[in-house]
């Protein structure tokens, strides 16, 4: 059994790891308190991938709300879980990342710039050559997208897709 002491030791670790102090609380708009609600994906405004199950998760005491989206392509074999997790605030947004990065097998994930793909206010991608794997935070919402159908697929154009998503829901809520 690991104590709390042991819990805390790896966070910490897992954040010194992912730079946390430079980027938690941060947006790239400067807006700290942006809370969107009531957030869900519009699975109409996703190109090329048709939306096959949701499923409302239990949420923490970070989050208002966590959906799990499952999405395919055709008949290709390729499929793609997206989880949108709607948190109470920025920072939560950034500690719940922290959360889901502490459940990965790898030590550090590169940031997507680093791998051609600029979204969210943070964001890390998988270490292939090809993003079959994304996470990142826009203002309190914190999106999980993965490939996990028989064939690999990019996420590059849905990661796109779902960032402008959230970052329409900033622009509607400054008019």
């Amino acid at each position: 059994m690991i104590d709390n002491d042991d819990d805390a030791a790896y966070r910490a670790r897992v954040k010194e790891n992912y730079s946390f102090s430079e980027w938690a609380g941060h947006t790239k708009r400067g807006d700290r308190d942006v809370r969107i609600t009531d957030f869900n994906l519009a699975a109409e405004e996703i190109s090329e991938w048709k939306l096959a199950e949701r499923e409302d998760l239990p949420p923490s005491s970070r989050q208002r709300q966590i959906v799990r989206y499952v999405f395919n392509s055709g008949g290709k074999g390729r499929r793609l879980v997206a989880t949108v997790f709607e948190c109470n605030s920025v920072i939560e947004a950034h500690e719940t990342l922290i959360d889901v990065v502490m459940t990965y097998m790898a030590p550090k994930l590169p940031r997507c710039g680093e791998k051609g793909l600029e979204i969210g206010d943070i964001c890390f991608a998988g270490h292939g050559d090809v993003n079959v794997s994304v996470i990142f935070a826009r203002f309190n919402i914190l999106a999980e997208i993965q490939s996990v159908g028989s064939e690999p697929a990019s996420i590059d154009s849905f990661a796109r897709s779902v960032d402008e998503m959230v970052d329409s829901r900033y622009q509607g809520s400054k008019a």
